[in-house]
């Protein structure tokens, strides 16, 4: 049975949002809610430090282009493409990263569907709990742990996994939904995700195609265009700890897959 790491909701290789629609939203409160992304790292600097660094980054941040639906290429980040496109109704953009591994796409299932493994390549995982869990689909919560000031954040997901066999390729949707099982509590700040999308895809020679798409607010205080920034960064950390992850050790092939590549 399959469980997912956070962060997929259209089942067509042509990625297209759903329909939520957020507002755009500055929450107050008594911890520095500022990160959009449960997956960046921003380290604990002296104050004054701390806004050098926002001056310098909204100096250099270039305007946000309309796109109209289109994905728009950013160049590369540690060998994975990385793209963006803008959501209508949303300042956060969405963004795309696509990389061709070489490792078998059984290797990279048996780490994406094992919850347990969440730890060695998730950046910011601290903990998480399945609500309940089909062959193919999972509900469950997800805590990601941020350096101080910021608060933690978490998100209850449910993901929907599809396997193709005539095409060999898999894809998992997850979004963000409501469950009286895990309320709101004072641990963290409740983020959402929109849409999130992975597609494996196996090539010949033992390769596996690779896309994530994402769409996703941490809430918070900091301005979108430096959540923007920080966050085309998810797709290439995001598809790089699975690689390293699947090549550890003695990974086993997930059943289903492990005679999708051809000699």
């Amino acid at each position: 049975m399959l469980t997912y790491h956070a962060s997929i909701v259209r089942h067509s290789r042509s990625f297209k949002f759903a329909c939520n629609k957020p507002n755009s939203r500055f929450a107050a409160g008594a911890h520095i809610d500022s990160v959009r992304s449960t997956l960046w790292r921003l380290p604990v600097r002296p104050f004054p430090t701390v806004l050098m660094f926002l001056l310098m980054l909204a100096l250099s941040s270039p305007a946000a282009a309309q796109q109209d639906g289109n994905w728009e290429a950013l160049g590369e980040s540690d060998g994975v493409a990385i793209s963006r496109m803008q959501v209508e109704g949303s300042s956060v953009f969405a963004f795309r990263g696509e990389i061709v591994a070489d490792v078998h796409i059984g290797k990279i299932l048996t780490v994406f569907a094992d919850g347990s493994q969440r730890r060695h390549w998730v950046d910011r995982y601290d903990e998480h709990g399945t609500l309940e869990r089909g062959e193919l689909s999972e509900r469950y919560w997800i805590r990601f742990g941020l350096p101080f000031p910021i608060k933690d954040r978490d998100y209850v997901l449910q993901t929907n996994g599809r396997l193709d066999q005539d095409d060999q390729v898999f894809v998992a949707t997850i979004e963000s939904v409501d469950d009286a099982r895990r309320p709101e509590n004072d641990c963290c700040v409740r983020a959402m995700t929109y849409s999130t999308y992975y597609r494996f895809e196996a090539l010949e020679g033992e390769r596996t195609r690779m896309i994530v798409e994402v769409h996703t607010d941490p809430k918070g205080l900091l301005p979108d265009w430096l959540v923007n920034r920080i966050q085309r960064d998810w797709p290439s950390k995001t598809l790089g700890g699975l690689i390293r992850q699947a090549k550890k050790g003695d990974q086993p092939l997930y059943g289903p897959v492990a005679d999708w590549h051809t000699p």
